[in-house]
């Protein structure tokens, strides 16, 4: 199919950028956000691979909403989700509660990182 409208590179742009910030924030020791740019990073390469190959994306702030749209058209994609399904729900409460103080470990921040680039790899976002 390939719908590859500017609007939809933005897409993967931006995943890019915030797993960029992703580390930069271990970098900086703020695993918070480390946390919350992997959840933005996973999202909008969701929305980036819905949109390249159907045209559209479910307009959800849902993780597992938008693996479950992905199913059918990257089984890859979901069958690594569902290797990391703790992770990636541990990625939907950061992005849930983000506006709340919540502390992250550095091993935590640094396994959502590790698994949100997975995702974008998988994608041929990240190298």
């Amino acid at each position: 199919m390939g719908h590859d409208r500017p609007e939809v590179q933005a897409l993967g742009d931006r995943a890019t950028m915030f797993l960029r910030a992703a580390y930069d924030d271990l970098e900086d020791n703020r695993f918070d956000l480390a946390v919350f740019h992997s959840e933005q990073a996973v999202q909008l390469t969701l929305k980036y691979v819905l949109a390249k190959q159907l045209g559209h994306f479910p307009h959800t702030h849902s993780l597992i909403e938008s693996f479950e749209s992905v199913e059918l058209i990257r089984q890859d994609l979901y069958d690594l989700y569902k290797s990391k399904r703790y992770l990636v729900e541990v990625m939907s409460d950061a992005y849930i509660d983000r506006y709340l103080p919540r502390s992250y470990s550095r091993e935590t921040a640094e396994a959502l990182v590790l698994c949100a680039r997975n995702f974008l790899s998988a994608v041929g976002l990240w190298r």
